[in-house]
């Protein structure tokens, strides 16, 4: 079993972070959980959290037949 992590954001999952015209960083959300960034580092996702006001969900993966 593997553990990995998520940003929610309201109804909103974290994408990821894009370069805007005027050299500013904005951050992108998605509605659907295969679209998010799944991380395994709980530190790095922290922080990125704490950033744009979001939670951190665990999400457990496991092998299934």
């Amino acid at each position: 079993m593997k553990n990995v992590y998520v940003i929610r954001l309201g109804n909103l999952y974290y994408k990821g972070r894009e370069l805007s015209i005027t050299n500013d960083y904005r951050y992108t959300m998605t509605d659907n959980l295969n679209d998010a960034i799944l991380s395994e580092s709980f530190d790095d996702v922290k922080k990125i959290a704490e950033k744009i006001g979001g939670k951190v969900y665990k999400i457990n993966l496991e092998e299934v037949e």
